[in-house]
């Protein structure tokens, strides 16, 4: 039991730090360089990457 709960706590803190550089908006494609773009990407909040991760758990366990 307490291995178990050892591996999930590191695997959350190690998804939660790799999620952490996620980006909203990509830069512009097709080299269009004519964009006046001079707002930065809004980072996803990391609720959100808990959620899905929290998410997944559950239907882990769930076809378990």
């Amino acid at each position: 039991m307490k291995s178990t709960i050892l591996k999930t706590s590191l695997i959350l803190a190690v998804i939660l730090v790799t999620t952490s550089s996620l980006y909203a908006q990509l830069p512009p494609g097709f080299g269009d360089t004519n964009v006046d773009d001079t707002t930065a990407p809004a980072p996803i909040s990391g609720l959100v990457a808990l959620g899905v991760i929290v998410g997944a758990t559950i239907g882990y366990k769930k076809l378990k």
